[in-house]
């Protein structure tokens, strides 16, 4: 309101100045910068996009640096932490319906510390109360533990995927956890779940941790999205309710691929369920290498494999739309929106070759993004983008010639960093700016890329 009523007097002023003198003589005032850390948080937490666009305006206006941003943004740590040791009865409400689940965090923690975070997805018949104990054993005090409940572990539905996703996000923001060390786990049913939702995030993870499980081939497509995530199988030969068979397909897929697998299979056979569980034997050594994984949250490849239901960034990297893509959901318990329909999957294989230079393969593609940060281009010279189409030779791939799409030089972008934080709260992956390339004008007379 002072703001406004000093430019009232200004203009009032210069309506009464001579010709000859009028604004040019007078001396206007710097408006006052915002406070930008407290117009940062009003960004994140409004739900209002009136709001959101008015924040960018003032700090635009203030032409504050995306550099002091991505300060604020990383040292968003929690002043207090929430409760520590093991809680049983807490309770997540989404989508109108009440989820339990588990959570279990060191004595000793305390704000400014960093701690690993391990989410455990039990089995049919389990729950996040009953799945803890055995794991706040096995890590001791070295990790947080969050183990959710969904009924009857049917951690592939779409219900499942969001409280699981939007569990994550909640304990990083009370607890100290380390955003590059956060594993997902789970056994039988869980493990299901442990593949499903690791594969379509991917760079959520510093590993994945499926145990006595497998998946379908209809899914294994979306193993490609593993290229920079750690995966740790475990599974028993003698494992009545998964055969060791999709397993084995599984780990040969990965090891083909050269990705980053350790599979572990053994013989033993419990009293209740064969081979269907976890030997203590291959606790220690899963706990050792976990310890020793982290995320690498700018590689310099990225692969993926996409499906109408799951076209967020991965890295750097968004595929924004296909050439008739196929939605893929399994059905779970709870009443939600099916689409399950013939389709296509996207593949996009994306480079940064260096000095600026990137390539992006693709099959399928419509439309795709890539977002860049100060550690992958230099902001003051031209970025260049090349495409290649990806075919399917008689069981080759093969790819056509090269075409330029972008080729000049990005401007910072303080939207682009907020609008991607807020929906990520990832501070290790921000990024300054983005390039969208559509490729939809050359479709008709090339076909998808």
């Amino acid at each position: 309101m002072k703001n406004l009523i000093l430019l009232i007097l200004i203009l009032a002023v210069s309506s009464c100045m001579p010709a000859t003198g009028g604004l040019d003589t007078l001396q206007f005032p710097a408006l006052p910068k915002p406070d930008v850390k407290e117009q940062v948080e009003l960004f994140l937490s409004t739900k209002d996009p009136q709001v959101e666009n008015e924040v960018l305006s003032r700090l635009k206006s203030a032409r504050v640096s995306n550099e002091e941003i991505k300060s604020i943004l990383r040292d968003r740590k929690p002043e207090l932490i929430g409760t520590t040791g093991l809680q049983l009865d807490l309770e997540k409400s989404l989508n109108g319906k009440s989820y339990p689940y588990a959570l279990y965090v060191p004595a000793s923690a305390k704000a400014g510390d960093s701690y690993p975070l391990m989410i455990v997805l039990h089995g049919m018949g389990g729950s996040g109360g009953n799945t803890i104990p055995r794991w706040v054993d096995r890590l001791a005090e070295d990790f947080i533990i969050l183990c959710p409940s969904y009924p009857m572990g049917a951690w592939w539905a779409q219900p499942a995927e969001d409280l699981v996703l939007q569990l994550i996000q909640e304990v990083q923001a009370k607890y100290p956890v380390d955003p590059n060390r956060v594993f997902l786990a789970g056994l039988s049913n869980g493990a299901i779940g442990a593949y499903m939702i690791g594969m379509f995030y991917p760079d959520l993870f510093a590993g994945i941790v499926p145990i006595a499980s497998g998946i379908t081939p209809r899914y294994m497509h979306f193993l490609v999205n593993l290229k920079n995530t750690p995966i740790y199988i475990i599974q028993g030969v003698h494992d009545p309710v998964f055969p060791i068979q999709l397993t084995r397909r599984v780990h040969q897929i990965l090891r083909d691929m050269n990705y980053p697998v350790t599979y572990r299979e053994h013989e033993e056979k419990g009293s209740a369920h064969g081979g269907h569980f976890l030997p203590i034997t291959e606790v220690l050594p899963l706990v050792q290498w976990m310890k020793k994984q982290n995320r690498n949250p700018n590689p310099r490849v990225v692969r993926m494999t996409r499906e109408a239901n799951h076209l967020g960034r991965i890295n750097w990297v968004r595929l924004g739309k296909g050439f008739k893509l196929a939605a893929l959901q399994i059905p779970g318990p709870e009443r939600e929106t099916i689409h399950v329909r013939d389709g296509k999957i996207a593949t996009l294989f994306a480079f940064q070759k260096g000095n600026n230079e990137f390539t992006v393969m693709g099959k399928n593609l419509l439309e795709f993004e890539l977002f860049f940060n100060t550690d992958m281009i230099d902001f003051a010279i031209p970025v260049r983008i090349v495409t290649q189409k990806l075919r399917d030779e008689g069981g080759q791939i093969v790819t056509d010639e090269k075409q330029e799409r972008f080729n000049d030089k990005l401007e910072k972008d303080l939207e682009v960093l907020l609008r991607d934080f807020k929906q990520t709260r990832d501070p290790s992956m921000l990024f300054d700016g983005k390039i969208t390339i559509s490729l939809e004008k050359t479709f008709a007379s090339r076909g998808p890329e």
